[in-house]
């Protein structure tokens, strides 16, 4: 079971053709192919509806945002999750770690629902005790 960081729907986003879509296509079709559950977080999904908010061209970008999150489940913040966040976030806290709330509640998530997390930015994350991070 795999959750995809927003970095991952971002790029899934792209025009076909761009690299950063082909290599989130690749990574997530292997996924796929190996029988793996692919899921993302209401956070994420959060994270990814701003850009459209911002173009111009905003009824268009959010079709496309629409198109990536129509076949992927979607796992709630929920009362297991805000437990792990707060283990989690006190944990890197301890540690000196600063690390940003939003990814923090994704990783909880994950944790959560013992899921790995896919991204581009395997720096936000492999900093969290516990947690299987994939990067493409």
């Amino acid at each position: 079971m795999v959750l995809l960081d927003t970095t991952v729907l971002i790029d899934l986003s792209r025009r076909p053709g761009t690299p950063a879509h082909n290599r989130a296509r690749r990574r997530v079709d292997e996924l796929a192919a190996a029988g793996e559950r692919l899921v993302t977080s209401r956070i994420n999904e959060a994270e990814f509806r701003v850009g459209p908010e911002r173009m111009p061209n905003r009824a268009d970008e959010i079709l496309r945002v629409e198109g990536v999150l129509a076949w992927l489940v979607i796992l709630e913040f929920d009362a297991s999750a805000a437990r792990w966040y707060a283990r989690t976030k006190a944990a890197l806290l301890d540690r000196g770690l600063p690390v940003g709330d939003c990814d923090t509640m994704v990783a909880a998530v994950a944790l959560a629902n013992g899921h790995a997390i896919v991204t581009r930015n395997p720096g936000h994350f492999t900093i969290v005790p516990g947690l299987a991070v994939s990067s493409y």
